[in-house]
């Protein structure tokens, strides 16, 4: 049998791949043309040359478009000559090579900072945070717990409450609260005997944390 020589190549040209035939591959679309002619206005010109630093890397990939160079594109733009022959030249020339890397290092300056202001103190500092922090006056420990139940009075946290309250043993809603604790709310006083088994030793906890709380004060 006889090999089957495909005629066909595809060429990308007005956004899209088509097909094209050997002999049309290297012709120069407008695409190509704009990008040659891009190339040749950013290293051709006087203020790219004065401005821009060379070094091996970039010296390297500028010389990479040598290769690109074929007689369809130098006819199709003969100003590309001008740019072959700079590459030409620049690939004699000797440039320096690439700076290192930059290099980002994380410097724990405010740890630095505390440990040399704290030096030698440190000791000092242990005492004075487990006097305040850990063994509190009783009147300390007073001042701190009247602050907290005034911070989580129920009647403050009720007011903040988005939803109506419910009934601890029906669901429903609730417009009555138990007298001693204040804080388990009920329909009715149907609901409060019947849920009374399970709420009593919660109450009583409550209740007297209250009455500790009042003759304290």
């Amino acid at each position: 049998k006889e090999a089957v020589v495909s005629t066909q190549s595809t060429g990308y040209d007005t956004n899209k791949w088509n097909e094209v035939s050997h002999e049309e591959v290297y012709n120069l679309s407008k695409l190509e043309g704009q990008l040659w002619i891009g190339i040749l206005q950013f290293l051709m010109s006087e203020h790219c040359q004065a401005n821009y630093q060379l070094n091996s890397n970039n010296q390297a990939a500028i010389l990479k478009l040598r290769s690109h160079f074929h007689p369809r594109v130098l006819d199709a733009l003969p100003a590309l000559l001008d740019l072959q022959r700079y590459l030409e030249e620049l690939s004699l020339v000797n440039t320096p090579s690439s700076r290192p890397p930059l290099i980002l290092e994380q410097l724990p300056q405010f740890y630095t900072a505390l440990e040399n202001h704290c030096q030698g103190k440190w000791r000092d500092i242990a005492n004075k945070h487990y006097k305040n922090l850990f063994c509190m006056s009783r009147e300390r420990l007073k001042k701190q717990a009247d602050k907290f139940a005034s911070t989580y009075d129920m009647d403050v946290i009720s007011d903040l409450i988005s939803e109506p309250p419910k009934c601890e043993q029906c669901g429903d809603g609730a417009a009555k609260r138990c007298s001693s604790c204040a804080t388990a709310w009920y329909c009715g006083r149907e609901c409060q005997v019947k849920h009374w088994s399970r709420h009593k030793e919660a109450c009583k906890v409550i209740s007297r944390s209250l009455k500790d709380k009042t003759q304290d004060m």
